[in-house]
Parts: structure tokens; C-alpha cells; sequence
């Protein structure tokens, strides 16, 4: 059979079966792909890093990063992200100084969070740190994939100074996580009393539950942390009484106590120039019995009356800058419970408790004064209620009559017409008095009023009298003169 050889191949060729292929392979060899240096960069600079040696940091930065600082390396992270978790603070310093973004985070977590979770570090090493990367806008209203913020991470580690740092800034103290827990929640959780006094002591809440229903006590009680507890049970105490002095201090100022007012339309805001008063300088007040009184200043800028204020709903909020939802959920329930709150007799009734007591006109005043904003505020705690009701209307249509929902509903209206009735009281024990202090007081003799036409023409002719008298005796005089 004959030998036969592919087309192209001479007779000189090999007899060898390989048809060539051994040389093709040399002649067109794949090239190699180029080889990804971040992997050995990445190695290069932790180990620079995690030794502190900033030189060696620099050159890495410089050679193989080509001096973009903000280069993401092979995990995700950056430079500055690497030198925040071993808190290196001359590194950090020297990446802030060459532009690095404190806000480029890895996994979800930023520099910052990652400089708040280490806990074996130097405590000022660590503050410095964190002052730092505040400094350059590092965000701390933010939280992780799980919702761990900065502060919750601060509070794990333990670390004291740089929580009180965190909390001198523009903080939302009641930020929650996947879990519903705040940083009070991981404080007690991680047992760490000293972190925990210190949120508590800015105003954190206490007397929350999480979405599984726990609350901070119970889970104290639940790790038999005895710092904790008793920490937890004496601010349990104190804060009650606080809570007391508090509505007491709100109760004194909504019910106006007015005795330093110098003018008497003072007792009456807003009469003097409008058809309606505003009473606007009760808002205060008001935010700072519902812990809400770091809102004071955007109702400063946005300045609105009291009725607005006490009717305000989730979209007003917004528009009027209120952003975090947990600020307006708490204002929402602080309105829900004005508008729920028991009223006290000596609210809207004032003559009636002291009916044998001497009582002034300042009195009086002070007293109408009052009983005008209890009308205000209960007509505006009846706006609410029926623009609530208009919207359960269908959720209680097919209610049977004898109900839990419309018992309630019936016995809110009684109270309020119970209030009503006791304002037309004191509104009629105030017209009686009137009538009584008009007929039986003596005219003031300092009194200046307005002349009637009557006191005028009795005046006119007390005049011609008094003239006429001179005149004729004038003239008798005149004419003895003359005849003598």
C-alpha cells in the first residue's frame, strides 16, 4: 500500500507520525496571561502595615498601586482599611493625608467600624484613630449588612473614650439593627456597665424591646451580669422620678402658669394681631416631654402654631426635615399620647377648687387664659381622633355593639364631654363673678375712661352755670361800685 503523505509535505520529510504538530506548538504558542499582582501588593503591604513600618507602606502604595490610595486590593479592602483594623495610626494618618476615603467600606463595613471592633488595641491609639477618620467625614449614622453601626461596634470592644467621642457628634443614639437591637442592647449583651452608663446617661431608652420582643432587662437577667442589673434597676428608679418631674414640668407649662406676665394680652398670645392664638411657644416644651428635643431646632427654622404641631402626620414630618424614621416614629407616639393623656380637675377647673379662696383679676385672667388653650387643645385632640376614626371606620363597621374597640371609643367620648361640661361650669362661675364684681366694686378713683355724650353735656352745662354765677355776680359788684 502505498505511503501516502499530507498535501504540502515533500519526500525529505520525516516519516514521523506527528504530522508536524510538535513544531506548530512552538510556532504558535499561547501566550501567558498576565498575572495579577494585587494578591502579592495586598501581602506586601499587610505585612508593612501589621509591622508599622511606614516607609514600606508608602513604597507599596507608590510602585505597585501606582499611588492610588483608594485601590481596592484582592479582599476588598483598602490600604486604609488594612492600617484601621491593625490600628496603625501613623498609617492612618499618612493615607488620610494622601486622600483616602474614610467612607469606602468592605463588605459593608468602613474603616471606622473596623478601627471600633478592635478590641486588644491601645485605647488612645484607637481614639486617635477614630478622631482622625471623624474628622474627615467618616460617617457614623450608618450601619453594616447586619445594621452594627460605629458606636454599637465602639460599645462591643468596650471602648469607653471612644464612645463618649462618638456621642459628642451628631449621633442617632437609637439606631437599630437587623435585629432590632441599639447599642444599649449590645452594651448589656457584652457586658460592658461602663459603656452602658454612658449611653444611658445620654438619654438612651432602656424600656424598649427588640423585634423578638425582648427587652434589655430581660436579656441582662438572661447572662446574670450583676454590674448590669443593678445598673439597669437603679437608672429603672431614677428614671421613673425623672419621667414624674418631667410631666410635672411639661403638665405646669401646657396648663399655663402665667402669674410673671406683665400685660394682660399676654395671657392670650397671638389675640392682638390675629382671629386665632398660636401658642407656638409650647412646642418646646412639648418635644422635650417626648425625649424629642433635639428636633427643637428644626421647628425653630420652620415655625408653625401649635395645632399644626399636634396634628402633624409621617409626611409633614418629612417636609419638615424630621429624615430619620425612628425620630418621627418617636414624635408620632409622643402626639398619640398627648392626645390620650388623662386631664388633671385643676386643669379646667379653677374657680370651682378654691370657691372660698380671695382671688385676684390677674387671677382671673390667668384662669381664662387657661381654660381658652384647654378649648384650643381640645379641639385639636378632637380633630385627631375623628381623622383617626375616619380611617378605622371600616375595621369597626362590622364591630358588635358590645365590643372591646367600641366601649373604648364610647368611654374617650364620655371623658371628653366630661371635660367640655366642665369648661361651660367654669365659664358660667366666671360670668356670675363678673356680674358681681361690676355691680358691687367701687369706681377706682384713678380711672380714666372715655367721656359719653351724657358726661359731656353735663360738663358743658356745669360750665355755663359756673359762668353765668361769676357774671351776675360780676355785675352786682360793679354796680355798688358805681353807686357809692
Amino acid at each position: 500500500m502505498a505511503n501516502f503523505r499530507p498535501a504540502g509535505l515533500s519526500d525529505e520529510d520525516s516519516d514521523s507520525d506527528d504530522y508536524g504538530f510538535s513544531d506548530k506548538q512552538d510556532r504558535y504558542k499561547f501566550s501567558k496571561p498576565l498575572e495579577d499582582t494585587r494578591p502579592k501588593s495586598e501581602t506586601k503591604l499587610q505585612d508593612a502595615i501589621i509591622n508599622g513600618d511606614l516607609e514600606g507602606t508608602a513604597k507599596v502604595i507608590s510602585e505597585d498601586l501606582r499611588d492610588n490610595v483608594n485601590t481596592k486590593l484582592e479582599s476588598g479592602w483598602t490600604p486604609l482599611s488594612h492600617a484601621c483594623f491593625h490600628a496603625q495610626e501613623n498609617i492612618v494618618q499618612f493615607l488620610l493625608d494622601k486622600g483616602a476615603d474614610p467612607n469606602i467600606h468592605a463588605d459593608s463595613a468602613t474603616p471606622l467600624m473596623l478601627a471600633c471592633s478592635n478590641s486588644s488595641a491601645d485605647e488612645i491609639v484607637t481614639y486617635n484613630i477614630v478622631s482622625n477618620l471623624i474628622k474627615k467625614g467618616s460617617l457614623l449614622n450608618i450601619g453594616d449588612k447586619y445594621g452594627v453601626t460605629p458606636l454599637m461596634r465602639a460599645a462591643i470592644s468596650g471602648r469607653v473614650s471612644v464612645v463618649e467621642l462618638i456621642l459628642e457628634k451628631d449621633i442617632n443614639i437609637e439606631m437599630r439593627d437587623r435585629q432590632g437591637w441599639t447599642a444599649v442592647f449590645w452594651t448589656i449583651y457584652h457586658n460592658q456597665p461602663q459603656c452602658l452608663e454612658i449611653l444611658l446617661k445620654k438619654g438612651a431608652r432602656w424600656n424598649i424591646v427588640d423585634k423578638s420582643q425582648r427587652s434589655p432587662i430581660q436579656i441582662a437577667m438572661s447572662h446574670d451580669y450583676e454590674e448590669i442589673n443593678y445598673i439597669l434597676k437603679e437608672y429603672a428608679k431614677t428614671s421613673y422620678e425623672v419621667e414624674e418631674l418631667k410631666e410635672k414640668e411639661v403638665f405646669d407649662k401646657i396648663n399655663y402658669s402665667l402669674s410673671n406676665l406683665e400685660l394682660w394680652q399676654d395671657y392670650y398670645p397671638g389675640l392682638r394681631d390675629e382671629s386665632k392664638p398660636k401658642y407656638a411657644k409650647e412646642i418646646p416644651h412639648l418635644l422635650y416631654g417626648m425625649n424629642c428635643d433635639r428636633l427643637t431646632n428644626i421647628f425653630k427654622h420652620n415655625p408653625i402654631d401649635l395645632r399644626t404641631f399636634l396634628l402633624l402626620e409621617n409626611e409633614d414630618m418629612v417636609k419638615l426635615g424630621i429624615e430619620m424614621p425612628y425620630e418621627r416614629q418617636r414624635l408620632r407616639c409622643g402626639l398619640r399620647n398627648f392626645h390620650n393623656r388623662g386631664w388633671k380637675v385643676d386643669a379646667v377647673a379653677g374657680l370651682q377648687t378654691r370657691k372660698n379662696k380671695p382671688y385676684s383679676t390677674v387671677e382671673c385672667l390667668n384662669i381664662l387664659g387657661n381654660h381658652l388653650q384647654q378649648l384650643y387643645i381640645l379641639e385639636t385632640t378632637l380633630i385627631y381622633i375623628l381623622r383617626d376614626f375616619s380611617r378605622i371606620q371600616n375595621k369597626i363597621k362590622y364591630e358588635p355593639p358590645d365590643s372591646p374597640t367600641i366601649n373604648k371609643l364610647l368611654g374617650s367620648a364620655k371623658k371628653m364631654i366630661e371635660n367640655i361640661n366642665n369648661l361651660r361650669t367654669e365659664i358660667n362661675t366666671m360670668k356670675k363673678i363678673h356680674i358681681k364684681m361690676s355691680r358691687e366694686s367701687f369706681r377706682p378713683a384713678d380711672l380714666i375712661t372715655e367721656k359719653s355724650k351724657k358726661d359731656i353735656a353735663l360738663e358743658l352745662c356745669t360750665q355755663l352755670v359756673v359762668f353765668g354765677a361769676l357774671s351776675y355776680f360780676a355785675y352786682r359788684t360793679i354796680n355798688k361800685m358805681l353807686i357809692k
